[in-house]
């Protein structure tokens, strides 16, 4: 499987422990869909500066394909994290930086570089969200995370081109997102943190716990290594229950680090 994600990739810095971890879903799953055994690429923008240094220095130790990531003038995209006693991370309000990410454009190149790819793995903030729906072919499995959406527009635009949508709440979206399900082709997943996670599929709902761990470390990147999971297994198996476990695994591995995706 080929998968190429895009276009956010960032630094994030845990002022509690004074240390900088590389974060930003794209980021996270291109190095989670790698250690999965899969060929990867990153599109996106990071800075000149010393964060977009080890950023690209990350990819490559991990053999993520970046001949589509470019470094731009300017700062790389930031955020400030905090964990609280139980491990579970908040972001530091007024904290986040677009950096030379909030202005990427994907090129005519990059469209032409991913349309083979297998899979598309996005983000519905993405500037580039109205153009990834236009320019997906048959030939592309479109997963898009809707973060911590509540409202359900921008899910409705790609309802005849994503396969996978992606959201992060609590239980009580279900009624309305099991409603989408009905007249949706794809499969809606809804993630609950340590309440565990929810697929919906025409008009049929799939729960599944979260998997304990002895300790949580920091939840950050959990998501994004369970989105990964449950695609890749998802993509290979068609099998939703399949799918969620890998994804629940998955993310219990990721709370028991710090960062989006361990430093190598």
């Amino acid at each position: 499987m080929k998968a190429a994600c895009f276009t956010v990739a960032a630094m994030d810095y845990f002022p509690q422990r004074n240390e900088y971890f590389a974060g930003g879903n794209s980021l996270n799953q291109s190095i989670r869909f790698k250690d999965l055994g899969n060929e990867t690429a990153f599109i996106g923008a990071v800075g000149t500066d010393d964060a977009g240094e080890r950023i690209y220095s990350l990819f490559l130790r991990k053999n993520v394909d970046v001949s589509h990531l470019y470094r731009i003038q300017g700062p790389t995209a930031s955020n400030e994290i905090v964990n609280d006693s139980r491990g579970e991370r908040f972001g530091v309000e007024g904290a986040w930086n677009n950096g030379v990410y909030g202005d990427f454009m994907l090129r005519e190149s990059d469209w032409e570089f991913i349309s083979g790819f297998d899979v598309w793995s996005t983000h519905a903030n993405n500037p580039n969200y109205a153009e990834t729906l236009r320019r997906k072919t048959e030939k592309n499995f479109l997963a898009v995370d809707f973060l911590h959406f509540d409202t359900y527009d921008l899910l409705e635009a790609g309802f005849n081109s994503i396969d996978i949508a992606y959201f992060g709440g609590t239980e009580k979206q279900s009624p309305e997102l099991l409603k989408f399900s009905e007249k949706f082709s794809g499969i809606i997943v809804l993630t609950l943190g340590s309440d565990g996670s929810i697929a919906f599929s025409r008009g049929k709902m799939f729960k599944q716990n979260a998997f304990e761990t002895d300790k949580v470390i920091d939840t950050t990147g959990c998501g994004d290594a369970f989105q990964a999971s449950f695609t890749n297994e998802y993509f290979h198996s068609k099998n939703i229950e399949k799918a969620l476990l890998a994804g629940a695994s998955a993310g219990r591995e990721a709370a028991k680090s710090f960062g989006g995706v361990p430093w190598l």
